[in-house]
């Protein structure tokens, strides 16, 4: 329902406790998501790298399902292991992932701010406060809302090998527990390279390492 300059952009339960609703509003006379460009043109920026990280996500689900012995290999680089096992937690949390993109709408982006997340009974990030772009609350699989950071705004929209507007997408879907629900026991593509090198186990349920499994080339 709106309430003076807000309005009610979705509802989540956040825990198993019967009518736990949370309300979700965005201030329309606050200043722009990002200093940089009008609500529109993010808008219309973010729906373009929404639809890049899809199509980039579709692909290695089409090199899962086709599984030669080069899908195995990528596999393996960066989860230490190409087994059924890693493949269809793959195929399932791939497959959880472009849903999820593809149901993502302009409403689902918004400023981020320390008591929006704490209503969605998250705490803020403060494991990598400086230089963090983008937040997800990873319990709430009923908005899928994505807080931008002001440093989301200048970054470059795609890199094969550096963060990016698209790989960041694809990385905090993966925190939201209907996909992957990833945490950050690493953070950057190339670093999580090594992951899988020294704690393999971990790889599975890092988000770098699923962001850089679907789009790294070095």
């Amino acid at each position: 329902m709106a309430d003076g300059n807000w309005v009610e952009i979705g509802r989540a339960t956040t825990n198993r406790i019967p009518d736990s609703n949370i309300d979700i509003f965005l201030d329309l006379d606050g200043p722009p998501i990002c200093p940089n460009m009008t609500d529109a043109e993010f808008r219309k920026m973010v729906l373009k790298n929404r639809d890049r990280a899809i199509a980039h996500v579709e692909t290695r689900l089409s090199d899962l399902r086709r599984w030669t012995a080069k899908d195995q290999a990528r596999v393996a680089l960066w989860f230490g292991s190409s087994d059924g096992g890693a493949r269809e937690r793959l195929i399932n949390g791939l497959t959880a992932i472009a849903r999820v993109l593809h149901e993502l709408a302009p409403k689902n982006f918004v400023r981020y701010s320390d008591e929006m997340v704490k209503h969605l009974g998250c705490a803020p990030n403060m494991k990598n406060p400086t230089g963090v772009v983008a937040d997800v609350c990873g319990p709430d699989t009923s908005t899928h809302t994505i807080y931008i950071h002001i440093d989301f705004c200048s970054m470059r929209e795609f890199s094969w090998d550096k963060d990016s507007m698209v790989s960041t997408l694809i990385h905090e879907v993966s925190h939201f527990k209907d996909t992957f629900g990833t945490q950050d026991h690493i953070y950057f593509m190339s670093k999580s390279l090594q992951l899988a090198k020294t704690n393999p186990e971990l790889t599975l349920d890092n988000a770098d390492s699923i962001a850089g499994y679907v789009i790294y080339e070095a």
